[in-house]
């Protein structure tokens, strides 16, 4: 779907370059084209070529969106920046804290309050179980339970979940907002919704939705 959006100066852009992010922000804008620093990704710099066409990702809001461009030049204001021409056509991706994406772990949990308590389960009465995921969003995930824990997967209860991500542990609080339950599936899957996210977390998780996002982009671009 194309739309249309409004370059700002210090938004984030990404360019999708031989399958590595690299990251500027806008510096000027003008009728005919946009002006970002010179790209970087792990201490390494992109410095684009007149004629160059790049794939780029573009951060507006709490949306992000992708198109096509070329390079038509560089300029010196202080430091230097590469000038892209104003693309033609901007296509949304997905609405960052709705996109669900593919993501299979496994993660550590425990039941630590139900729907009918309003007091959280002591320390010594906490039990801990494994799960598997099989999605995450900015806002939740879908994890895979064994059926013996069905009396802790139900609808409004509320777990504690610690998921392995970029060598270190998140340790989050989610609640159980529905149940799919086969009785002729020995696991049972549950939606979850992330309670009370401090803003490093959940920027954390974005950050990852963002990295699986680019990878399937990436496949889909390579198959076309």
């Amino acid at each position: 779907m194309d739309v249309k959006i409004q370059f700002l100066v210090n938004n984030k852009i990404e360019i999708d370059y031989n399958d590595e992010a690299y990251k500027s922000n806008i510096q000027d804008v003008t009728d005919e084209y946009i002006a970002i620093s010179i790209p970087v990704h792990d201490g390494k710099y992109l410095p684009l070529a007149k004629g160059e066409k790049v794939t780029v990702l573009y951060y507006y809001g709490k949306d992000i969106y992708k198109f096509n461009t070329v390079v038509i030049g560089r300029k010196i204001d202080r430091i230097l920046l590469i000038m892209l021409k104003k693309p033609d056509t901007v296509t949304i991706i997905q609405r960052r804290n709705f996109a669900r994406v593919p993501f299979m772990l496994n993660v550590y949990c425990a039941l630590i309050r139900t729907e009918k308590s309003i007091n959280t389960i002591s320390d010594n009465q906490i039990d801990f179980f494994d799960a598997y995921t099989l999605d995450i969003s900015g806002g939740g995930l879908r994890i895979v339970v064994d059926r013996k824990l069905e009396h802790k997967i139900q609808k409004g209860n509320i777990l504690m979940l610690t998921i392995p991500i970029d060598n270190e542990n998140l340790t989050l609080e989610a609640k159980i907002i529905r149940v799919e339950n086969d009785r002729k599936n020995p696991k049972i899957i549950c939606g979850l919704t992330f309670l009370d996210l401090d803003r490093k977390t959940r920027e954390t998780i974005v950050k990852l939705v963002f990295e699986i996002m680019r990878k399937q982009m990436r496949k889909g671009a390579k198959g076309d």
